[in-house]
């Protein structure tokens, strides 16, 4: 998906600038060139010592320890680059992805996932199932599933039936069907009074209507 790429990409750059800072604020290059030739010894160089009483002479009577300052400029630019993504990587996961289109590779696997979800084999699990409030119920979070798992995005202000249905309509499927099951799956879900097998029938019959009509759509895509 769009924003799964960009918030990757945005987190390797998170990385590289982390990288960078660490670099910076040490004050060695991150690569460096290799100091004389394999298999050749080195000669190690010591300072030669001196005196106490002339380190002591030299400072004042306190050695001073050769040290380097702190890397204000480096904290500085560091603070400023992790800001500007800390707001790059807000825009990314807040923007709105529903306009990009998925590939053709991704549309082939989202009517596959929705095809099996509404194929025979699920719909005879339902047929299985011994209480028809499940069965309805196994029905449409079937497809639910299928849609949520599928390439397109779905927005914030969606409920999960509102995303499911608009991606069943992407796929040439009536909204008359899929209102059928839809509320034949709230009924199951949220109603108190007792669901029969005349319920299970009319969610199963528009189980496979679904699964007909993506059929349908696939081969006048092909």
């Amino acid at each position: 998906m769009g924003r799964g790429r960009a918030v990757a990409a945005a987190a390797v750059t998170a990385f590289a600038l982390l990288l960078l800072l660490w670099g910076t604020g040490s004050g060695e290059p991150l690569i460096q060139e290799p100091q004389g030739t394999i298999g050749e010894p080195r000669e190690l160089e010591f300072p030669a010592p001196f005196p106490a009483s002339d380190a002591a002479a030299q400072t004042g009577g306190t050695i001073v320890q050769p040290g380097t300052g702190f890397p204000w400029e480096a904290l500085i630019i560091g603070l400023i680059l992790l800001a500007v993504l800390g707001s790059v990587l807000r825009w990314l996961l807040n923007r709105d992805w529903e306009g990009e289109e998925p590939t053709d590779d991704e549309e082939a696997d989202d009517l596959d996932l929705l095809l099996t979800a509404t194929s025979q084999q699920q719909r005879a699990r339902a047929l299985a199932e011994r209480d028809p409030r499940n069965a309805v119920v196994a029905c449409w979070v079937a497809v639910e599933d299928a849609a949520e798992r599928g390439g397109i995005d779905r927005d914030h202000a969606e409920t999960s039936a509102e995303f499911t249905q608009r991606v069943l309509t992407r796929w040439s499927v009536d909204p008359g069907t899929i209102a059928e099951l839809a509320d034949l799956y709230r009924e199951a879900r949220f109603s108190r009074h007792p669901m029969t097998e005349q319920h299970r029938d009319r969610a199963l019959a528009a189980v496979e209507q679904v699964n007909t009509q993506l059929v349908r759509h696939r081969a006048a895509s092909s």
